[in-house]
């Protein structure tokens, strides 16, 4: 995607919800949509253009590397979670869990994709950011109400 249509895809100021994919990328920095991840994370999340929120669901996939590299990268990725800049972590409630059971009986998502969804539906966060092509089916049919803003890695940035 390129930074131009990022920046059509996610508008200043709109909040956005950051699925495990976009994290990932941006962390490993070696991924086909590392660079797209990192314009959301560095040039919107980190500067204050956008607030953006992530799932505890996030959180415990994203963490799983590190916890198998070592103390030093569960370091280094607790940081970025917990103090990175116009970032938040959402836990899960039963509101969460109630439409993340909803958006599984609709569209048989598996349970972790469909409570970061449920995540930026219960929050009212109307941006998505995804690595994940088949969540644009699942959300126009199940969460309108959501945009999701895929991180197309065929398009140079």
């Amino acid at each position: 995607m390129s930074r131009s249509s990022l920046e059509a895809a996610v508008p200043p100021n709109a909040e956005i919800l950051l699925d495990t994919s976009v994290v990932l990328a941006y962390l490993n920095a070696s991924e086909a949509a590392s660079p797209a991840a990192t314009v959301v994370i560095d040039d919107f999340v980190r500067t204050g253009r956008n607030r953006a929120t992530i799932s505890v669901v996030s959180v415990a996939e994203t963490l799983v590397r590190p916890f198998a590299a070592g103390a030093a990268a569960v370091r280094i990725v607790d940081a970025f979670l917990l103090h990175f800049p116009n970032l938040t972590v959402s836990s899960i409630d039963y509101a969460i869990a109630r439409e993340a059971a909803r958006l599984r009986a609709q569209t048989s998502l598996k349970t972790p994709d469909a409570l970061i969804i449920a995540t930026a539906l219960s929050a009212g966060i109307p941006i998505v950011v995804a690595n994940d092509a088949k969540w644009a089916s699942v959300i126009a049919d199940a969460a309108p109400i959501v945009t999701l803003c895929h991180l197309d890695v065929h398009v140079p940035l």
